[in-house]
């Protein structure tokens, strides 16, 4: 018995530690790619300014690295030079901005772009649930059901919007 414990600790101490290698081997891999992946951008971007797709997907990276600043100056810039004409880009992006902007909690500025977002694309139910959940943190609990119901007139399958809508309509009663 005595011999044994020693082996069943070595052995489960090597699979703890092996364990603990791989995640960390996994996650350096996974930072490295997002480092190349926004070098990448950069450089198309530098090349050619009014390239907007690269610097929306630059901008989501920075997102991922919760980079917000970064992000919302690039969104901003990356406005400027968006399609017109592209309606689900340019409501993706708004709502892309307004999701920066909730994230910060500046739920204002989020309610701005958002608005936006379904104001280009009155069917946007991801841009309406967005917009609900701004405002009711927003302490703006009518126009947060509103939105909720909105969003389930086009998705009545949303199961978020549908929960948040029952949270609001008890609030309002």
């Amino acid at each position: 018995m005595n011999s044994l414990f020693p082996l069943i600790y070595s052995t489960a101490l090597f699979s703890f530690l092996s364990l603990i290698s791989y995640f960390l081997i996994k996650q350096i891999s996974n930072t490295q790619k997002l480092e190349k992946k926004i070098f990448e951008l950069q450089e198309i971007i530098k090349k050619n300014d009014s390239y907007y797709e690269a610097s929306y997907k630059l901008g989501q990276l920075y997102l991922k690295k919760k980079l917000f600043s970064k992000a919302i100056l690039l969104f901003r810039k990356t406005l400027k030079t968006w399609d017109t004409n592209d309606k689900i880009g340019l409501g993706s992006l708004y709502n892309t901005i307004g999701f920066t902007y909730f994230t910060l909690e500046e739920y204002n500025l989020a309610i701005y772009y958002y608005e936006i977002a379904v104001e280009i694309l009155p069917d946007y139910t991801l841009a309406l649930t967005n917009l609900g959940y701004a405002y009711e943190k927003a302490n703006l609990v009518l126009e947060s059901y509103n939105s909720y119901k909105k969003a389930l007139f086009y998705d009545p399958k949303n199961n978020l919007a549908s929960e948040r809508m029952l949270i609001t309509k008890k609030l309002l009663n």
